[in-house]
């Protein structure tokens, strides 16, 4: 009963204003990027991608030397046109072409385009600059587009007339880029990725929160320009995962965009980066946001913005492996004996600042083994929580939850899915989700039992929207395999509440083998690849279908293929990977009289501060009281939250966004450039419909077709390509055509398609047994088009001796003078058409649907509301379906 009451028309209390959050744009809006060199200067250009806000770096090419080492950048507080820019160069390059000897020089050169700039690195002698030379888009958040690495530049400062003279400064050159910044690395002009959803908006209007720096990657590049220029020069570059994928329900887009931020603090590889720092920061420490948006509308202050945060990591304690000698499973040993729990008490002060509490710790590990191995760090963590919540109140204690999922899963008396189904519902409940907007008013008219005791905060008068308070950690030994099936879980029982928050279904379930929950695994195994790739070396090797036991046998090879090569990266290049990846995030700076980083037979020094300084000059603070006053007074809502919000509240009125902000329209559909639909991220992002177009739900169970057999009777034979052969990235389910690049190159005019020597290969059983369906033959009407364009292209390319041969424009304009145009307008250019008349009824509407989506909804009249309400009271007693619903909940 209930089905179909969820008629998606947003109804609010009658004369209750509609309050959403929003988003605020961030300031960095250089989108364009030149490099000009002199013999004395280094000049870069910056500006938006129209060329109407453009600025000027000035960057001193002598220096840094050894008395002189900083990086002189000077920048003007001014903002140059396109027209201003152009002539300040042409007298620079005029300036340039005589030295003072009046010998002509080679003036003002470009020597780079980009999108951006990464920072400046210097190892022993000059700096380098680092730039974006190629990007991809592959999602939009409101109409801001989030980006993907695809290329960059790495281009010296210094004077090339001065040649390096230290043999060491081409080693440390190929160690920084052996960091592929073209692999996994993302940044957005107007979107703060380092920050949750919730964080960006909830802390707007006031002060923009700063950037969580820890997952800024490029924190040690932005030393010599964050802070010396203007803010719309810095980019900060988060490394992990970006997905969005489009579940289509009838036609209706909702967004579901996995993040995954990796943390920069103690980073590293598989082997080399186990359990914590003395600082707190653990190994593989990853930060998963899931959003669920309605993409109807791209104003991000419509209140259809909810998301879902976890968090995996290494056990938080001083443990290593042994990697002496060639062992699969190396044993683990505990490096130093903690017995208050020191290590875990800064790594839960940082979660309850960033989460709020409660805090549940799922721990995967075994338990119970011949030999303590995984057992260890059981124990370990149950010592160590045990301890801290001595000290805290019971409210806020660490929840601490333990599944031995190996034994688990090769049991068959239990079924492992729902053991951390069960699990995960509580822990959703208990922490709440981040929703954007009010309560819908169907959903506060007959609340489900389930979603009425969801925990969070938030849905009161005083309070817009709600808050995700607390945080589920998942960990495991390589928080990989085994963390990602069950943040997947979590996942999904997060989703069905998303959903339900915002009118999609009728209660906060959403059922296995539904198309959604296929997208969402789909999207889980792309995240669980690219992380098991960045720490491990190869993609998962047990996945999702492993454990829910519907893996297809061809699967185990692949299985023993990822084993096998996880084990071959960790033996021989984790060594030269941990190296890079110290070197490229300032970990270890190279000096001049000091030992080099491969000289170093370990960097345990460089990762432990305390291990560098006698214990005297040790950071001390009190064992049982761990936390602090303001943390405590703060719960359940986040620390960090609450300070931004005090700060807000006791400030003046923030000004407006500032005018040089990216705007959400012009990235999005870009009219500054001549393109067309189908290169939009929008038109290419995978989609549920595109699973199967025949059945509009995405959340009715599908029954998987039996296989059928040959007449032989013998199945048909599958071959299963290994993944990972031909590289090291896994595959993503990110589709998107549109490429951004400095220096595109021309098609081959020799490679198309009507000059293939490959004809297709016919089905075995007919198209309709091996792709669905079935080749018809085509209508007239499109018959007679097809033949009008092949004549138009034997018209326009005519074959000559040696094959087709382009005409002129005056032979084709003569061969197709007796072609008449179809288009209702005079003339064939969008300058000289005349405009459509539009009726005073088609004003109207668009003129309502400019309103709707910029402001709302129109509140409905009370008596309308009233109506409303008794009818929903009477399907609800009576369970009479609504007309307009299906019996899956999802309504048109």
């Amino acid at each position: 009963s209930g089905r179909g009451l969820h008629l998606q028309a947003r109804v609010m209390d009658p004369g209750a204003e509609r309050k959403c959050l929003s988003l605020r744009p961030i300031s960095a809006a250089i989108q364009r990027v030149a490099v000009y060199e002199t013999r004395a200067w280094l000049y870069v250009v910056g500006s938006n991608n129209d060329g109407t806000s453009c600025r000027l770096l000035k960057i001193d090419r002598t220096f840094p030397s050894p008395s002189h080492p900083q990086l002189e950048v000077d920048e003007g507080d001014v903002d140059y046109t396109e027209g201003e820019i152009k002539e300040l160069l042409i007298m620079l390059d005029d300036g340039n072409k005589y030295s003072a000897n009046k010998y002509r020089t080679h003036g003002l050169k470009q020597v780079a385009s980009a999108f951006g700039i990464i920072g400046f690195i210097r190892f022993l002698e000059g700096y380098y600059i680092v730039l974006i030379t190629k990007r991809k888009p592959v999602a939009t958040i409101g109409g801001n587009v989030i980006y993907r690495i695809e290329d960059t530049a790495i281009y010296p400062v210094s004077n090339m007339a001065s040649k390096p003279t230290n043999p060491d400064e081409g080693r440390y050159l190929k160690i920084f880029q052996n960091v592929d910044l073209s692999s996994n690395f993302y940044f957005s002009y107007s979107y703060d990725l380092t920050l949750s959803l919730q964080c960006q908006m909830r802390t707007n209007p006031g002060p923009a929160p700063p950037s969580c720096r820890k997952f800024v990657w490029n924190d040690h590049l932005l030393k010599q320009l964050e802070g010396f220029v203007h803010p719309k020069w810095v980019l900060h570059i988060m490394h992990g995962f970006f997905g969005q994928y489009n579940i289509s329900v009838y036609g209706r887009p909702i967004y579901l965009t996995l993040i995954a931020r990796r943390s920069k603090e103690y980073a590293g590889t598989r082997f080399l980066k186990r359990g914590a720092n003395d600082e707190g920061h653990v190994a593989n420490e990853v930060e998963t946001e899931q959003l669920v948006h309605d993409a109807s509308s791209q104003l991000h202050s419509n209140g259809g913005f909810t998301s879902y945060i976890q968090l995996r990591g290494s056990v938080p304690s001083f443990w290593s492996q042994d990697l002496a000698g060639i062992k699969p499973k190396p044993q683990i040993t505990i490096d130093r004996s903690t017995p208050f729990a020191t290590p875990a008490a800064l790594h839960f002060i940082g979660c309850l600042k960033r989460f709020g509490s409660p805090i549940i710790c799922l721990n995967l590990v075994k338990k119970r083994e011949r030999r303590a191995r995984e057992s260890l760090l059981t124990n370990e963590l149950l010592t160590s929580i045990s301890y801290l919540n001595q000290f805290l109140p019971p409210e806020n204690h660490i929840q601490y939850i333990h599944k031995d999922m190996a034994r688990i899963n090769k049991s068959k008396a239990h079924n492992l899915i729902q053991i951390l189904e069960k699990i995960a519902y509580n822990s959703v409940k208990a922490t709440g989700f981040f929703h954007s907007g009010s309560e819908l008013y169907c959903n506060k008219l007959h609340p489900h039992p389930d979603y009425k005791a969801i925990g969070g905060y938030g849905y009161r008068d005083d309070y817009i929207g709600r808050d995700q308070t607390g945080i589920l950690r998942v960990n495991c030994v390589d928080c990989l395999d085994r963390t990602n099936t069950a943040q997947f879980v979590a996942g999904k029982c997060a989703i069905g509440y998303q959903l339900y928050a915002l009118g999609v279904l009728p209660e906060p379930q959403v059922p296995f083998d539904c198309e959604a929950i296929r997208m969402l695994e789909e999207a889980y195994e792309d995240l669980g690849d690219t992380l098991a790739v960045q720490y491990g070396g190869s993609q998962l090797v047990h996945r999702i279908q492993t454990y829910r036991k519907v893996a297809p046998v061809a699967n185990h090879g692949r299985d023993i293929y990822q084993t096998i090569q996880r084990y071959i990266r960790n033996a021989f290049t984790d060594a030269d990977k941990q190296m890079a990846i110290n070197v490229f995030l300032g970990v270890f700076e190279p000096e001049e009289g000091s030992p080099n980083i491969w000289e170093l037979s370990t960097d345990y020094y460089l990762h432990h501060t305390q291990a560098r300084v006698p214990p005297s000059m040790h950071s001390t603070h009190s064992h049982t009281k761990w936390w602090n006053d303001r943390l405590l007074a703060s719960l359940p809502l986040p620390q960090l939250e609450v300070e931004d919000e005090e700060e807000t509240s006791s400030s003046p009125p923030a000004a407006p966004p500032p005018s040089y902000g990216p705007d959400g329209f012009d990235e999005v559909y870009k009219p500054y450039e001549l393109t067309d639909f189908d290169t939009l991220f929008g038109r290419n992002i995978l989609r549920t419909a595109d699973h199967d177009p025949n059945d509009a739900s995405p959340f009715v169970v599908k029954q998987k077709p039996k296989r059928k057999l040959h007449k032989s009777g013998a199945a048909r034979k599958t071959f299963v390509a290994l993944p990972g052969m031909e590289g090291d990235s896994p595959s993503s389910s990110e589709s998107s055509s549109e490429e951004d690049s400095v220096l595109s190159l021309p098609s081959d005019p020799k490679l198309s398609l009507h000059n293939s020597s490959q004809s297709p290969i016919p089905a075995e059983g007919g198209t309709l047994e091996a792709y669905g369906f079935e080749i018809k033959e085509p209508s007239q009407e499109d018959s007679l088009l097809y033949e009008r364009y092949a004549r138009i292209h034997s018209t326009a390319c005519m074959p000559g001796p040696e094959g087709d041969v382009e005409l002129t424009s005056e032979e084709v304009n003569r061969e197709l003078a007796q072609w008449e145009p179809t288009y209702p307008y005079k003339e064939d250019s969008v300058f000289g058409i005349e405009p459509p008349v539009v009726s005073p009824e088609d004003e109207r509407i668009y003129e309502l649907s400019v309103r709707v989506a910029t402001r709302g909804p129109t509140t409905l009249p009370t008596a309308s509301v009233q109506l409303y309400a008794q009818y929903a009271d009477l399907a609800w007693k009576t369970g009479v379906p609504a007309r307009h619903g299906d019996s899956n909940g999802c309504t048109t």
